[in-house]
């Protein structure tokens, strides 16, 4: 329940007390929470799509009574969760997104604003939708036993809420933690502020012997903990850019693994994308890591060796 609560808490206050008004076993079965101009409010979870009410009640019946949310309303939430400073938050608006706290973030939708070419940042929001991060201990000891206690260097693919990032902070707990029979020194390129949630409140354990670079493009963080950081790995999500991929190329001859995550539903599909099948055809992993699904958060479908 606390991650919701985490996820909800920037939100205008209305707002927000309506969601905290929840039943607190449903809160913890929401992974979505969906904003959209003039339209209900939506929550969803793994057993399917669910409406909320204007005083906190969930009904799977569109009706009345369910909370609307108005355009002007729609622009309110996204200057509070921008911390009432939109302007701050220009560049990761271009991205499409806004960090909350603990690994939550908050997709956006609207209308991009072209400067010198390339989107500048987005206006016109019309759509929000505020993604809960959530912490599980122990939730990648069958991974590590499908790709050993001593870290090699793999690819997790997953579709998006099939337990990617949640997966890598249970990793970088076991490999680098106080309790590791052989702790190794793991660096988390952290582009985007989801896996260590350091830079925008709260922040989440991933282990005692682990350095994290947030906000920095992930070459950029990649060429840091090279040259600085001296790790055993490096750890980074959702990688698939021409420079991500150059950087990765260039550091695996340093002795150094990499663990990373891509969206995909298997080996297959993700090798039509030309910069993750250079990685795959380059033996930058030696495995390859398919998860189930949204409908099984974290659980493994299969392993494939490269």
């Amino acid at each position: 329940m606390k991650d919701f609560l985490n996820a909800v808490s920037l939100l205008p206050k209305d707002v927000e007390n309506m969601l905290c008004a929840i039943n607190n076993d449903f809160k913890c079965k929401v992974n979505e929470i969906r904003f959209r101009s003039n339209k209900p409010v939506t929550l969803n979870t793994k057993e399917g799509v669910f409406y909320c009410t204007k005083n906190g009640r969930v009904t799977v019946n569109f009706n009345d009574d369910l909370y609307f949310v108005d355009n002007k309303k729609l622009q309110e939430i996204v200057f509070f969760l921008s911390r009432r400073s939109i302007h701050t938050y220009q560049d990761m608006l271009a991205k499409g997104y806004l960090p909350l706290k603990n690994g939550c973030k908050a997709g956006i939708a609207g209308s991009a604003v072209i400067k010198d070419g390339a989107v500048y940042s987005i206006s016109s929001f019309s759509g929000v939708n505020i993604r809960i991060s959530r912490d599980f201990i122990g939730c990648s000891k069958d991974l590590i036993k499908a790709v050993g206690e001593k870290c090699t260097s793999f690819l997790i693919i997953g579709q998006p809420l099939s337990g990617k990032t949640t997966l890598l902070r249970d990793l970088c707990r076991t490999y680098a933690g106080e309790n590791s029979f052989e702790p190794q020194k793991v660096v988390i390129v952290d582009e985007r502020d989801e896996i260590a949630s350091k830079s925008f409140g709260g922040g989440v354990d991933v282990g005692v012997h682990t350095d994290v670079l947030s906000l920095f493009p992930k070459e950029v963080g990649i060429d840091i903990a090279l040259r600085t950081l001296s790790p055993d790995v490096i750890v980074l999500d959702e990688i698939g850019l021409d420079d991500e991929v150059s950087a990765m190329l260039s550091g695996m001859n340093s002795g150094v693994k990499f663990v990373a995550t891509a969206h995909g539903n298997s080996l297959d599909e993700v090798l039509l994308r030309p910069n993750i099948k250079k990685l795959i055809d380059a033996r930058v992993f030696s495995k390859v890591v398919v998860l189930k699904g949204k409908g099984a958060p974290t659980e493994i479908q299969e392993v494939i060796e490269i």
